[in-house]
């Protein structure tokens, strides 16, 4: 062999090792700061619990797993520029987050111009896996629509007759809004909806509403305040005596410890919400040993719901590079289309034509516990997509 032939057999043999030591840049984005850490914070612990799990056996493709992470501020715009940085400065490979669902569109429309991978771990807006659909956005939380039907089927069996409906004005409000209209019919006949309020997203006064509703004559309200909207909700209804005979049926996730834990005594009677991820409840085996790992990572034992939808994310990115044997965009997209993995709540499919996973949640009362200063789920009932 000529000795320019070995120079350059030695020169590709040298940039191939230095890729395979290259780590793979997965750029995770949640609220990290405001109103939205109260999620945005657990998610990322869960983020970085499934990168370090990951990096302890090797990493992705044999190479380590660096996490480049950003606080989306809860704010579209400043969601879209921190996520063009990330791809175009940080050279991600992927990007997963976003809280939001207004929050959520606006990465997917920077992952649709820039040709990178999204996985949203967390919006809900059904927009994102039917009319805004495209090659590089998947989901792998649940949707509205899922959540719509959910809170019409459980306005059915509570045989609740007049509804009000009190939403965020936003994506998710609005979508959620008409995932419970259009089910309504099917599975709660004798429902009627009587009023429709939507305060804006960021909320903190609710004076102007809760007479509103009180006055309607509602046996039930249909919401998806989340976070510190219920949170402010509670605070300014409950000594109004707002809860004594309203039944309150959330899509909020208000029965996640962030926030039973956050309002622990003052949380009202007759609420009947949903949650991911119940630290004290299992869905599938590995769920003990999961929930273990992160009680650790967090230093307690009423571990944050959240965690699991930020875990959930990164096992999915690394499972279809695995797949794919690349971390090209195109080919991790494809990898990702009907990619089932298992997860701390049982194995997870992504459909290949909406890019929706399967993605169940826990539904049921919160009610008091004689040995505990929060509000617990129970009965608890998981229900999951068909």
């Amino acid at each position: 062999m000529k000795i320019s032939a070995i120079i350059v057999a030695a020169g590709a043999l040298g940039a191939g090792t230095a890729f395979a030591q290259q780590p793979v840049k997965i750029g995770g984005m949640y609220p990290l700061t405001g109103g939205g850490a109260v999620y945005g914070v657990p998610a990322m612990a869960g983020h970085q619990l499934a990168i370090e799990e990951l990096n302890a056996k090797g990493g992705i493709l044999g190479r380590k797993i660096e996490s480049i992470e950003r606080d989306d501020k809860l704010n579209p715009s400043a969601a879209s520029s921190t996520m063009k940085e990330l791809i175009t400065k940080d050279k991600v490979d992927i990007v997963l987050g976003g809280l939001s669902s207004a929050v959520g569109l606006a990465m997917s429309e920077v992952s649709k111009q820039e040709k990178v991978v999204y996985i949203a771990t967390i919006p809900k807006t059904i927009q994102m896996t039917t009319d805004k659909l495209h090659k590089y956005v998947f989901r792998t939380a649940s949707n509205t629509d899922f959540e719509g039907d959910t809170m019409s089927l459980l306005a059915g069996r509570y045989k609740l007759s007049k509804l009000c409906n009190l939403q965020l004005d936003y994506a998710y409000g609005n979508d959620l809004e008409a995932g419970i209209v259009k089910t309504l019919g099917k599975n709660a006949p004798n429902a009627k909806i009587v009023l429709t309020l939507k305060p804006k997203l960021g909320a903190t006064d609710f004076n102007p509403f809760i007479p509103q509703v009180m006055a309607a004559g509602c046996d039930g309200v249909l919401s998806g305040l989340w976070g510190p909207h219920f949170v402010s909700w509670v605070k300014q209804a409950k000594p109004l005596g707002f809860f004594d005979k309203i039944k309150w049926i959330s899509g909020g996730e208000i029965a996640s410890h962030e926030i039973a834990g956050e309002l622990k005594g003052d949380f009202p009677d007759n609420v009947i919400s949903n949650t991911y991820e119940l630290w004290y409840h299992a869905q599938d085996p590995s769920h003990k040993e999961f929930q273990a790992r992160l009680a650790k990572k967090l230093n307690t034992q009423e571990t944050p719901q959240w965690a699991l939808l930020g875990y959930v994310g990164v096992m999915y990115a690394a499972a279809a590079m695995e797949k794919a044997k690349s971390t090209e965009a195109d080919k991790v997209s494809a990898a990702l289309e009907g990619l089932t993995i298992k997860t701390p709540v049982g194995p997870l499919t992504i459909d290949p034509k909406s890019h929706q996973a399967n993605m169940g949640q826990f539904w049921g009362p919160m009610v008091k516990k004689p040995d505990r200063a929060y509000r617990m789920m129970d009965p608890v009932e998981y229900i999951q997509p068909k």
